[in-house]
């Protein structure tokens, strides 16, 4: 089986730690070589493709038999979608949720909306470009982030508002910077988790994670952000904001495997993901994000989420590819 992986590479002068966030979606060659060596366990050759404008002419002269995807793409509000759109304009199979999906989970929005009406808990929410317009039932702190971005881009410490003033303020940073409107919700103050799903019909719920930040510096955010996820708990900074797994009681645990798993099938995600559950005021869990793109850096010293949740399975990072892929293949009919 000949296999294309398509995905986007970070620069090489490019550093998240930086505090510059244009490429903070992107995935390290370190990240990349690690995949295209596990997929070769499984299939006889793998050739990397980067998601750029050259892509679709690379997927159609390169008889591809399947695509192990994790494209963000380049540019625009449904970019996760751009290279799905082309695989399936080719007729190539790929891993990963499909073209719908992606676009609406990129939109945090239309997220929301599709949980809402699915009867899956969410904090309140409303898109604004100024303050003005923010709903009068809404109460402060309030949290605010840009409605089409992720790994954290845009969601910085000053996130968190607590007066109309602030929330002007960062809201116009943000549209101006993110060329896009804000999202503002209800800030939930409860205990915050981090769940990986893998496989299809119905998925796997991995070990919970659980995110806290006691253990930061004085000075930090005391909220997931940029600064926190691609600073704080970093190689060279030595913080650590996860617990894998959870420290919960069986019913919360049910609780929010029922709440990961009923979202991986409203939303119709495929094959893996990692979505973002805080407990709200009645201690439900509550999903805040979900990414169907999940970050798949192999260094355990590194924290990606849904690499963690697979290590304290007991998998191999191999094992955790090739189960991603195996689930690919099995939905498509295919056989390795």
């Amino acid at each position: 089986m000949k296999l294309a992986l398509t995905c986007n590479t970070l620069p090489p002068d490019y550093s998240r730690e930086s505090g510059d966030d244009t490429f903070a979606e992107f995935d390290a060659p370190s990240t990349i070589e690690a995949i295209r060596d596990a997929l070769l366990n499984f299939c006889d050759s793998v050739t990397v493709v980067e998601a750029d404008e050259n892509a679709y002419e690379k997927l159609h002269r390169g008889n591809f038999d399947f695509a192990f995807n994790i494209a963000e793409g380049i540019r625009g509000e449904a970019r996760e979608a751009q290279i799905p759109a082309m695989l399936e304009m080719l007729g190539i199979p790929y891993s990963g949720s499909g073209v719908t999906t992606l676009a609406i989970t990129l939109d945090k929005r239309r997220t929301k909306e599709v949980l809402e009406a699915n009867g899956i808990r969410t904090p309140r929410f409303q898109l604004l470009s100024r303050a003005e317009e923010l709903r009068s039932d809404f109460e402060f702190p309030l949290f605010l982030k840009p409605n089409g971005e992720g790994s954290s881009r845009g969601i910085t410490a000053k996130s968190l508002v607590s007066s109309k003033e602030e929330l002007e303020e960062v809201a116009t940073e943000m549209v101006a910077a993110y060329r896009q409107l804000a999202l503002v919700e209800e800030y939930l103050t409860g205990r915050e988790f981090t769940v990986g799903l893998v496989g299809n019909a119905p998925p796997e719920v991995l070990p919970i994670v659980e995110v806290s930040f006691e253990g930061l510096p004085d000075g930090a955010p005391r909220f997931d952000c940029y600064e926190v996820k691609w600073i704080y708990d970093s190689l060279d900074a030595g913080y650590d904001t996860t617990t894998c797994p959870a420290r919960v009681d069986d019913d919360l645990r049910s609780r929010i495997e029922e709440t990961a798993t009923r979202t991986f099938e409203a939303l119709e995600v495929r094959d893996l993901c990692r979505l973002d559950v805080r407990l709200d005021k009645d201690g439900e869990p509550s999903v805040f994000d979900v990414n169907a793109l999940p970050g798949l850096i192999p260094d355990p010293a590194e924290n990606s989420r849904f690499p963690k949740a697979a290590y304290a399975a007991g998998y191999s990072y191999e094992e955790l590819i090739g189960k991603v892929f195996d689930a690919a293949l099995a939905r498509e009919g295919i056989s390795r």
